[in-house]
């Protein structure tokens, strides 16, 4: 009995340190986890340029004053390049990215009309808009849509062909905008971006200051555009 029982202890030793050996080389031979890349975050200060296109087909309308002369409407194009800077800022919660952003640009818009007797220009060298954004990221691609304030300045000039007279008036005029783009983190600082935009700065009226007596117009001045732009991200 005593001979039985030995047997069965040392057997059970073996099977324990069987057990246990087992267990030790499941233990070596599980690799570890592999770390997953972190997701790229957008939130931060970034500053940079952009270029594009607009173009729209804007309607025109003169007439005088008592209705001495019948007015007259034409449709008056103003498609020009465009380049300047923008900054903003993005916070991110989650996969939802916020922000604000400003820009300015330069352009060399030149739209003519007649009617009446008179030629006329109207000229815009400069807008500016203050934006929110509320974009959707995927990692290191972001859409976005965007919408806010846009400024600029008109100058209208008003010629009598036949009489040598000549009329320059200027209008700063306030407006509104939306539009929609990409965003794309091509380094964690770079960042690359398309972006369309529709601008309106609503109608835009005047009349003569001393030249034309009795001439008046309104303007319907709006915009699409098509931008390209590239950013540091601090």
């Amino acid at each position: 009995m005593t001979k039985l029982f030995r047997t069965g202890l040392t057997g059970l030793a073996i099977l324990l340190s069987g057990a246990a050996g087992a267990a030790d080389l499941r233990k070596v031979a599980l690799p570890p986890a592999p770390e997953l890349p972190a997701l790229y975050s957008w939130t931060g200060f970034y500053a940079g340029v952009q270029g594009g296109y607009a173009w729209s087909s804007n309607k025109v309308r003169i007439g005088t004053t008592g209705g001495a002369f019948a007015p007259v409407s034409f449709r008056a194009g103003e498609d020009t390049a465009f380049g300047g800077a923008h900054g903003g800022f993005n916070y991110q919660l989650g996969g939802i990215v916020i922000g604000v952003e400003g820009d300015v640009e330069a352009l060399d818009s030149r739209s003519r009309f007649d009617g009446l007797g008179l030629s006329g220009r109207v000229s815009q060298d400069w807008q500016g808009s203050a934006r929110a954004r509320l974009g959707l990221a995927f990692d290191r691609w972001m859409i976005f849509g965007t919408g806010g304030a846009s400024f600029t300045e008109y100058e209208r000039r008003v010629f009598a062909p036949g009489g040598g007279l000549s009329e320059r008036l200027t209008s700063a005029r306030t407006g509104w905008n939306v539009g929609a783009g990409v965003n794309f983190a091509f380094t964690d600082h770079l960042i690359l971006g398309a972006e369309y935009r529709y601008t309106d700065f609503g109608r835009n009226r005047f009349a003569s200051s001393g030249a034309f007596p009795g001439l008046t117009g309104s303007q319907e001045l709006s915009s699409h555009s098509a931008r390209a732009s590239v950013a540091y991200k601090f």
